[in-house]
């Protein structure tokens, strides 16, 4: 499968295309267009000019990190589309995060795997408390 990697932020349009390609939630393009103007830093897989994959990574770039937003439409899970943007959010992170920093995340049920092949650890263990989120 052809596609091309690029640090861009995609538009709003090309990011809610994606999202419902999933099955994740989609948000009204002016909702999302706000959403995009504050990324530090996303990485993009397009087939042309189709957003086929998507991660980004949001935070104070310094101390803190969040990565969000990985996702990677069905037709090219598997052609190792996920594992080129995971490998370019954590060159990003290699570069900006200061000793003692955290970059979390929300994997997906069944996607643990994936993240921990890049060192995040699974929460709940024996020195950390339990992942949390807060829907709106």
């Amino acid at each position: 499968m052809q596609y091309t990697i690029e640090e861009k932020i995609p538009t709003a349009q090309q990011w809610m295309a994606l999202r419902q390609s999933v099955g994740w939630a989609t948000f009204p393009l002016e909702a999302a267009q706000r959403s995009l103007e504050q990324t530090p830093f996303c990485v993009c897989a397009f087939a042309g000019e189709q957003l086929v994959g998507m991660g980004r990574v949001l935070g104070d770039q310094v101390i803190t990190f969040y990565v969000g937003n990985v996702m990677v439409t069905p037709e090219y899970q598997g052609s190792g589309v996920g594992r080129q943007i995971m490998e370019r959010i954590m060159a990003y992170l290699r570069r900006n995060a200061v000793p003692g920093a955290i970059a979390s995340l929300l994997a997906m049920p069944g996607i643990e795997d994936f993240y921990e092949q890049y060192g995040f650890e699974r929460r709940p263990d024996e020195r950390t408390g339990s992942g949390m989120s807060l829907r709106f």
